[in-house]
């Protein structure tokens, strides 16, 4: 063992030679790397290897060539890399090597060696390395497209690209994610015009090609036909082929809502130029985005005769509320929401408005000032989505600003209709107008509240706490602590908010936090380990604790906790024992 480790050392004295004849590093900085670099080696040639003994080594050579750069700038002194900085370089390679064959499983490492030799420009160690990663880990499509990727852009070898791509679609056919960066590549490819690749190629076919054997490979699937759009967009040399996707778009999926979708959003491809153009000619450059959401409404509204769903009108809708958020122009939001307004009144005559549709309606209106009609279409939202405690909210938000007369009525109707453990929002608005308003019965509220959403109440039993101590102090508090222990549904945060509350007072009485910890412990006890070092903690160093109780608690816990609640808890009772635990 010795003897590997000596044999080790022996080779790298040459280099730390060189360091100190060259002044990078002097004879004590010498002696403390040689020293350094020993007990690193004796720990790799241990029976019994452990990842992070590698790992730290390759860090220290790393730490190490980033002080030579910065000692050699300092000096001026640029010579002799080949002696030093690759011998360095050299045994790095090595660590990793001896590193993942002992862990080929571990992905981390060979990425980190992968970023090393990028860093210094090994390409045939590169090479190499993707072979052996992708014989290994041949199931991770994202493996294959960053190798292919950096034989294409980093190696300039779009043959190697290609050959890597081809293998892993014959593992990975049905992968969208390698299909996708094969296309790209190609079109990337003719954007390059290499000389090495045939005039086909130039004209894009390659790129056709991979299209259709993706298609093929990959059928009935419309989203995937749509995903190569955004990748055609990147190019501007790409019309063929966008046109060739969405005439497959209509022939395969004609009466689908995503392809008319996208068929209306290709007019606003254009959107840019036509902003350069009339920027140019000193045109309003609004006009020329109007015209072109016009051309793309005239398609949505084709779309909406032919596929007339729920879908379809909310992706027209959805369209036009994306338009009308990109500008802060009166008269164009105004031309745009005009024609919004018109197709969700249409939407509504054919009974296709979304839960999501009433809500962007109702937000739209209030913005316009329309608050009356704000509050009919709201009224009918509720009325289509009864079981919807947003579009509730949304409603008695709205009735809120108009005054409080019909606040309460519509809050029961909106309670007797929408399910217990959906209704949190409602009982939050709800106790909030209570509050605001001063109304006698917020607690009553409160209460109704938590017995109505019940699991579902942590915020509010919280926000019952916190509003008690704010608006009758500590008595207040520990009454209504007492009421909530009486329901039997305490979850752990409220716990917690009466021992942060109790414990908060200039004179805190420990009975009360002890029982409160006690009552916590009962419910959660079996699996909260940190509750139990809590209450041990408290009891330690607490001028009113009893310390002579620690043991026993500790007893309790080990009893009461299982696997790694119990394992957690034995450890950091131990640091407790020894006061480096401090809570």
């Amino acid at each position: 063992m010795a003897e590997f480790v000596q044999q080790n050392i022996e080779k790298m004295l040459p280099e730390l030679e060189q360091l100190e004849r060259v002044g990078v590093f002097d004879k004590h900085e010498i002696k403390a790397i040689i020293k350094k670099r020993t007990d690193h080696e004796y720990r790799l040639v241990r029976r019994t290897k452990k990842k992070e003994d590698f790992l730290r080594y390759i860090q220290y050579e790393i730490n190490t060539l980033s002080l030579i750069h910065h000692r050699r700038e300092n000096l001026g002194y640029f010579f002799k890399k080949e002696e030093i900085e690759y011998a360095i370089v050299g045994r790095i390679h090595y660590l990793f090597k001896r590193a993942i064959r002992k862990w080929p499983e571990d992905l981390k490492m060979w990425m980190s060696h992968i970023e090393f030799c990028k860093k210094w420009n090994k390409r045939i160690q590169l090479s190499k390395m993707f072979a052996s990663l992708l014989s290994m880990h041949t199931n991770k499509p994202g493996l294959w497209i960053m190798a292919a990727k950096w034989e294409l852009e980093e190696n300039q070898s779009a043959d190697n690209a290609r050959s890597l791509l081809q293998r892993a679609l014959r593992t990975h056919p049905e992968s969208k994610q390698l299909w996708l960066e094969y296309f790209r590549m190609e079109l990337l490819n003719t954007e390059k015009g290499s000389e090495d690749i045939p005039d086909a190629l130039f004209q894009g076919k390659a790129a056709t090609i991979v299209y259709k054997k993706a298609t093929e490979a990959i059928t009935d699937d419309i989203e995937f036909l749509l995903s190569f759009i955004p990748v055609c967009q990147k190019f501007d040399f790409t019309k063929d082929h966008q046109d060739l996707i969405y005439n497959d778009l209509q022939d395969r999926f004609a009466d689908h809502e995503l392809t008319w979708s996208a068929l209306a959003q290709r007019e606003m491809q254009g959107e840019d130029t036509a902003i350069e153009e009339a920027q140019k000619r000193g045109l309003n450059h609004e006009l020329a985005v109007l015209n072109l959401i016009d051309k793309a409404s005239q398609v949505y509204d084709r779309a909406v005769e032919k596929v007339n769903t729920v879908k379809m009108w909310s992706l027209y809708c959805d369209f036009l509320m994306e338009k009308l958020q990109e500008t802060a122009s009166e008269s164009f939001m105004d031309q745009v929401s005009s024609r919004l307004l018109n197709i969700l009144s249409s939407a509504q005559e054919e009974d296709k408005v979304s839960e999501e549709m009433y809500g962007s309606w109702v937000d739209l209106l209030e913005q316009l000032g329309k608050l009356e009609e704000a509050t009919e279409v709201s009224s009918s939202a509720t009325d289509k989505y009864p079981l919807s405690p947003d579009l509730w909210v949304q409603r008695l938000k709205l009735l809120a600003a108009g005054g409080a007369n019909q606040i309460n009525p519509v809050f029961q109707k909106a309670i007797a209709k929408v399910k217990n453990k959906d209704s949190l929002p409602l009982w939050t608005f709800r106790i909030e107008w209570a509050i605001s308003n001063r109304e006698e019965h917020a607690e009553e509220l409160f209460q109704k509240a938590i017995l109505s959403v019940k699991k579902w109440s942590t915020p509010i039993q919280e926000w019952y706490v916190q509003w008690a101590v704010v608006s009758g102090g500590i008595k207040k508090t520990r009454a209504v602590y007492k009421w909530l222990r009486e329901t039997k549904f305490v979850p752990l945060p409220v716990f917690r908010k009466y021992i942060e509350l109790e414990s908060g007072q200039l004179k805190p009485k420990m009975k009360l936090i002890r029982n409160c910890y006690e009552d916590a412990l009962r419910e959660y006890g079996e699996a909260e380990p940190d509750l139990w070092l809590d209450l041990i903690q408290l009891e330690r160093t607490h001028p009113d604790g009893r310390p002579e109780n620690a043991g026993q608690l500790y007893w309790r816990a080990v009893k009461s906790l299982s696997g790694e609640h119990n394992q957690y808890f034995v450890s950091r009772y131990a640091l407790v024992q020894t006061g480096h635990l401090e809570k």
